[in-house]
């Protein structure tokens, strides 16, 4: 096999709601700004994608769904990077992994000795909602050992939204992360902005194969609830007000009755976004949570949507 230069890899991981999907778009667009040829590498732990419909479609985007890569699905991270790589060639795959992945297991998959002639993985990088960690004690203890273990093999830490604490909470999360781990560099910012140069690795370090001995996300389960007619966007608003403390993400696309526009809906850690988008795309929402009852979340939403 002819080889030529490496293509690099950037993991991005982080929990759920943490503003991975917009970190990818700026290191995307950096790419493109410095003449590189970037691709994309997916995970969505639902049926159904929703985060590759938000970044720039004029690069390529493989995605792999209804699962978590990396335990079930991580033999595909190994034969995507290699079909990546042999049809598109780009100069640096970013590896968007879903949020209850643990980011060492998707190293592990990169480090494969059919990827290692042509590949170098350059950063790993944990995205972390500062709202989220601040509050980590209210979360289940699973759910806490699966956010230090997602920050504990990374190469660099970005705490983002930092704008919904204020600088005395921030500077507390701050010790706590170098406490914790002492070893990574930790970044703030508000809209996940970061520029590759800071997360890249010094060239002497060295990846090694980290595979976790527990996977913690277990008892994290999704919900896929498919629609054609419109909604009322109260009723909507309302239902997520409503939502039991188990439910910690909800996005997808919804007609609302009252502007006629597709819109991107977007919730997490007590915090809804909704914004009109121009996508051919079905009315659909996911929703991940811990130990979910996909029944009472079901009738909730057809109750709300009084479909029944």
């Amino acid at each position: 096999m002819e080889v030529c230069d490496n293509m690099e890899i950037v993991i991005i991981g982080g929990f759920l709601g943490g503003g991975k999907t917009t970190v990818l778009n700026h290191l995307i667009q950096e790419a493109l700004n410095n003449g590189k040829k970037p691709a994309v590498l997916m995970n969505e732990f639902g049926e159904k994608s929703v985060d590759s419909y938000l970044i720039n479609r004029n690069i390529q985007v493989n995605e792999i769904v209804n699962g978590c890569i990396c335990c079930e699905l991580k033999t595909d991270v190994t034969k995507q990077l290699h079909e990546i790589y042999m049809t598109f060639k780009p100069d640096i795959v970013f590896i968007e992994c879903s949020g209850i992945a643990h980011p060492s297991e998707v190293l592990d998959a990169c480090l494969t000795p059919v990827l290692a002639p042509f590949s170098k993985v350059i950063s790993i990088l944990g995205v972390l909602d500062a709202h989220l960690y601040y509050n980590l004690e209210k979360l289940p203890k699973r759910i806490q050992k699966l956010v230090d273990v997602q920050l504990q093999h990374c190469s660099n830490i970005l705490l983002n939204k930092v704008d919904l604490l204020n600088s005395e909470k921030i500077l507390e999360i701050l010790n706590v992360l170098k406490r914790k781990h002492p070893k990574i560099k930790c970044f703030i910012t508000k809209y996940g902005d970061i520029k590759i140069q800071n997360i890249t690795i010094a060239e002497e370090e060295k990846w090694i194969k980290k595979s976790d001995d527990h996977i913690f996300h277990g008892s994290i389960g999704h919900c896929l609830y498919q629609f054609s007619s419109n909604w009322h966007k109260n009723d909507f608003i309302h239902w997520i007000q409503n939502l039991p403390s188990y439910v910690y993400r909800v996005k997808g696309f919804i007609d609302f009755d009252e502007n006629g526009l597709k819109s991107e809906i977007q919730y997490a850690n007590n915090q809804l976004n909704m914004q009109s988008i121009d996508l051919n795309v079905d009315n659909y929402i996911v929703i991940i949570g811990h130990n979910i009852n996909n029944y009472e979340i079901i009738r909730s939403l057809k109750q709300s949507k009084k479909d029944i």
